[in-house]
């Protein structure tokens, strides 16, 4: 069953936010995934993001609300799972 940590980086400031996600992504346990609330897109994080291995989605609920979900690429189903839950958060 796929795991979900949520993290709320939204009162953080630069770099901050990005340095307590990477720190999370490399802890991160086998079917586990991270849902991040941010007050705005981390566009540098991306870039590392892929870089290992990891994909993302982002969904915006307002000009200041951002979460992130993010897992390991090469797991389809924990893809599907945070589709799934951004799927729903994007229609609520």
């Amino acid at each position: 069953m796929p795991h979900l940590i949520h993290m709320d980086v939204s009162e953080l400031e630069p770099p901050e936010p990005m340095s307590v996600i990477l720190n999370e992504l490399q802890q991160l346990s086998t079917d586990t995934a991270i849902r991040v609330f941010h007050r705005r897109r981390p566009l540098p994080l991306y870039s590392f993001l892929q870089k290992m291995g990891y994909s993302y989605h982002c969904v915006e609920l307002g000009v200041c609300d951002v979460i992130i979900y993010i897992w390991p690429q090469d797991d389809q189903l924990l893809g599907e799972f945070c589709l799934q839950a951004a799927s729903q958060e994007e229609s609520s």
